[in-house]
Formats: C-alpha cells, structure tokens, sequence
C-alpha cells in the first residue's frame, strides 16, 4: 500500500497492512519547513522519507483574525536582534485605541517569545473587540497545490482553531485562565467574537473539499495542567462553558459538509472530559499518548472510544528525548497493540523536535520510532 491508500483505509474503517506511522507534523519533502533548513535534521528528514506515511498540516490564509484582507490595516516592524534572532512588532489601531504585539524569533527555533501580548487588561479587549470584520472565503489553491505535490506518499490535513485557541493567544501565558476565573463574561465576548468568525470559514471550507481530514484544536486550554485544579474545581463545567459550547456547532457545520473527516486536537489529561467530546461526533482523536508514568493510558481511551474511533497516538515526546532507543521500541510496540488490534490507530508522537540542533539522543530515538513502527505494526498484529 502506499501511505495515502494505508492512511484513508485506516479513516474508512478498514484494515491496512499495517499500522501508519508518522512524525506527523514533518513533511520531508517540504523544503521550505523549519527542518529542511537546518543540516542537524537532515539525517531523520532522510528517514522519514524513507519509512513515514505523511501527513502535511495545513494552515489556510484565512486574514487578520478572519477578516478580509485589507479590512484591517496591520503595522509591521521588524528588528533584528542578533544574526540569529528578530522582533516583530505589530501595531493595529481601533475606535478606543491601538492594540499592539511583539514578539522575539530565532532561526534555531520554532516558538515564539510573546514579549508584549495583544491583550493585557480589560481595557485591551474593549479595544480588540472594536476590531472590524469582513467575511471571505479564503483561498485554497495552495491547499490542493500540496494534494497534488504530495501525490501517493500521504494526505493533507487542513487545521483549524476553535475559539479558545484563538482567544489563549490573544494574551500571555496562563492570564487567559487568570481572566476566565475572574471575569468570565468578558472572556465569553471574546469567544463569541471569534466563533461567529470562524463558523464562516468552517461552512466555506465544510464544503470546498471532500474526503479531507479537518483537524480543530484548542480544547486543551480548558483542561489540566493550563487550568489548575485548585482554582477549577469543576473541570465539567468549566470544559462545557468554554469548549463544548462553541466546538458543537462547528463541528455540526462539518458533519454537514462535504464528507470529511473530523480530527480532535486535544493534549492534556482528557480522560475525565472525554466522554463529553464523544458526543461530538468527531472521527479522529490525537494526540493519545503513553509513557512510563502512563504505560497503559492508549489502551484506556481506547475502551471509552470504542473500536470504530481512528486513535493517534505513541509515545511521549519526553519519553523521545531522555529515554534510550531500547525502551522507545517496548512503547511503541505496547501502544500499537493497544490501539490498533482492530485497526483504527495512526502511530504518531505526542510532540516533534522544534528546536535545532537536534540531539543525538532525540535523532536516534525519532528515526527507531519510524522503523519500530513498521516492524510492529503489520496486521494480523502480535
């Protein structure tokens, strides 16, 4: 099989001839990615396209915040820090004032290094909220560009936020919970703002493709460790309020659509929550991730999911940096057995290296993850 065939006989329900394996995030036959543009990666891009079914995520040009482009004129200054690093300073202005972000960048590395997020107080979200919108459709020429390019060798995911994933970003690390605790109705305004944004994209998209994975995320900032037990003492509530609210209705919108298939983003500790989810109706669930404190976690949601459920899921991505190849392979071939003895599993990571150089440790346990995937991973398994 090749790993587009393997790949959509595993989203139909069906049996492959093995399990799909994948880094997931990495196309290595990408040469504008992060890791093509650094030699310390070069050694498991080769592996990669010798041994992975791809997955290329794929982010539509949907505009400033889901407006038009040029509805919102958006200032740009770039500083460059070091030969290694910029700031990015972005300036935006409103009825009640401007609203500002700036952000620091290296080229070793794919996070970012919020310095001034969009909103910092109350009075930063009247501002945000003046923000005009006009709806479009965005442009998915580059999207069936990639299909094509891609050909025989994997699928493209197109991927999408749900409201509170665009809301965290709005502000600094851990204040959005700060926010939700002690002004939830602001939050809601918020949110609200964002999902009838997004429920245009989402129809507009529900409808041009077909056959496509659509990958939403942002439910893992409503779950532990980002909302802290101690101060959400009802996850349920808290997770209906701010997730399942807005996430039932764009996912109705794409159950609607074209046939597509519906992957649910979701890290974070999900067993608790995951039965809400359920009712949702998604097709997909990543990541769903063992590890040494959690050798049996897969096996777990499994039986909640139940066996018609695509899981994606592997290892930890802590677990591929400090652990030695040896004892990657035990949970590799632990987590296919118990996700994908009926079929219905992608072995996926739960992370990928971000950051150059990459270790040799990390190299070494990445490039077994893809062959131990093969090797384990052929049905009829064990």
């Amino acid at each position: 099989m090749t790993g587009r065939e393997r790949i959509m006989t595993v989203l139909r329900g069906e049996t492959p001839d093995r399990v799909p394996v994948s880094l997931y995030k990495i196309n290595p036959f990408d040469n504008d990615s992060f890791w093509a543009q650094h030699k310390s990666f070069e050694r498991l891009l080769q592996a990669a396209r010798e041994y992975q079914d791809i997955f290329h995520l794929y982010r539509p040009k949907t505009g400033f915040f889901f407006s038009a482009p040029g509805s919102i004129e958006v200032k740009a200054e770039e500083l460059q820090d070091t030969p290694l690093s910029k700031t990015v300073k972005l300036t935006v202005n409103t009825s009640k004032g401007h609203l500002r972000r700036s952000v620091r960048t290296t080229n070793t590395s794919m996070h970012q290094w919020v310095q001034k997020p969009w909103v910092e107080n109350e009075r930063d979200i009247m501002k945000f909220l003046q923000l005009p919108y006009t709806p479009f459709n965005p442009d998915l020429s580059d999207y069936h560009k990639i299909n094509n390019t891609l050909g025989e060798k994997g699928i493209v995911i197109i991927a999408l936020p749900n409201p509170l994933a665009v809301v965290a970003e709005l502000f600094a690390p851990g204040d959005m919970q700060q926010s939700m605790m002690s002004t939830p109705k602001v939050i809601h305004q918020l949110l609200e703002k964002m999902q009838e944004r997004l429920i245009n994209i989402y129809r507009f998209i529900s409808m041009a493709v077909s056959n496509t994975v659509i990958r939403i995320r942002g439910a893992e900032y409503a779950v532990p460790s980002e909302l802290p037990v101690e101060y959400f003492p009802d996850p349920r509530k808290v997770f209906s309020d701010f997730v399942l609210r807005y996430d039932r209705e764009l996912i109705d919108i794409l159950r609607k659509g074209n046939r597509n298939f519906i992957c649910y983003h979701w890290h974070g500790d999900i067993e608790q929550l995951l039965p809400l989810v359920l009712k949702l109706g998604i097709d997909i669930l990543e990541p769903v991730v063992n590890s040494f404190d959690k050798p049996a976690y897969i096996l777990r949601i499994r039986r909640m999911a139940g066996e018609k459920m695509v899981l994606m899921g592997g290892p930890f991505a802590e677990d591929m940096e400090f652990r030695t190849s040896v004892e990657i392979t035990a949970i590799i071939k632990e987590s296919i057995i118990q996700g994908g003895r009926k079929a219905g599993f992608v072995l996926i990571p739960s992370n990928i290296p971000e950051s150059s150089p990459i270790s040799a440790q990390m190299e070494e346990n990445y490039i077994e993850f893809l062959k131990a995937g093969i090797a384990y991973g052929k049905y009829p398994l064990g």
